[in-house]
């Protein structure tokens, strides 16, 4: 071979490598390995304004739960989880006014709808695509936590009653969802996207229309940057009153996710949502401003 086709013959082997390499792919989905045991802490700080018969009304509220994942069992890609509530946490400031909420406060001479949260567990079944297929324990739960709040037995069960609306399998599946069905059905290489569709009916109706794409990966870390569009429009009921929205927004930010296991890492996203509300009768101008955080780790 003369020193021409030499050359030749390299700079056709370095293309052939330089394609190979850029056609790497990735399979992003949840691997979460038996016995292991991670926290995740999740948390959304929100602004809020609404202008409600001509009077302006500004409210901000922080809300987040911490959890501690058991993984206890797998079966063909799926893995059953032990979901153990370790806080929850809310605190909102509206005219002057602030409520504020924490499961750490165990003070039974105060009502705190959060103290029988702290400890209590439920199962759920998860899916390599991040679907929950199964959730169980629910009623087992609320019992518990029914009774730390009350010793009362007629006060116990309205208060179960009122519980189970607010953490019904349907409730906790569907809040699961919304923050750990990320992956893609399909390996996936740098600068690839998917759509994750996830419905809501938990306070108020939402469906959020997500588009991820694969940005890069660095040292075993998946970073998917993330747009999509949130729709709210339909009928729910909140402290008795019957509620109508028609709003709609957007999330975008990133999040990073270990490939070995799928797990979450980091989550930052921006929410914006926006439009019109009506409840008994008066049409309320609504806005909301929020960051939406998800920070995991292992925990063994």
């Amino acid at each position: 071979m003369n020193y021409q086709m030499r050359i030749l013959a390299t700079i056709i082997c370095g293309l052939i490598s330089i394609s190979s390499f850029a056609q790497k792919t990735y399979v992003l989905r949840q691997n979460y390995p038996t016995g292991y045991r991670y926290d995740f802490s999740i948390s959304s700080d929100q602004i809020i304004n609404q202008k409600i018969s001509g009077q302006n009304v500004h409210l901000t509220q922080n809300v987040g739960t911490d959890y501690t994942f058991d993984i206890t069992e797998g079966h063909n890609g799926e893995k059953d989880v032990k979901v153990t509530y370790n806080r929850v946490f809310m605190k909102s400031v509206a005219m002057g006014t602030t409520m504020s909420y924490n499961s750490d406060e165990q003070d039974s001479t105060r009502k705190n709808p959060f103290s029988g949260l702290k400890g209590a567990s439920f199962f759920m079944t998860v899916t390599p695509n991040g679907e929950i297929k199964t959730v169980a324990g629910i009623d087992k739960m609320l019992d518990n936590m029914a009774s730390k709040m009350s010793t009362d037995t007629s006060q116990v069960k309205q208060i179960k009653n009122a519980l189970s609306k607010q953490f019904s399998s349907e409730v906790v599946k569907q809040t699961m969802e919304s923050s750990f069905k990320i992956y893609p059905e399909r390996a996936v290489k740098i600068g690839d996207s998917w759509t994750v569709d996830i419905k809501l009916q938990m306070s108020m109706p939402i469906e959020t229309i997500t588009e991820y794409t694969l940005k890069e990966v660095k040292d075993g870390i998946a970073i998917l940057s993330v747009k999509g569009e949130l729709v709210s429009k339909g009928n729910f009921e909140a402290m008795g009153n019957k509620m109508e929205t028609d709003l709609k927004g957007t999330n975008s930010g990133e999040t990073s996710i270990d490939i070995k296991t799928g797990i979450v890492l980091n989550s930052h996203l921006r929410i914006e949502l926006y439009g019109k509300m009506k409840s008994m009768g008066q049409d309320i101008d609504f806005e909301m401003q929020g960051i939406n955080k998800i920070v995991g780790k292992e925990v063994n």
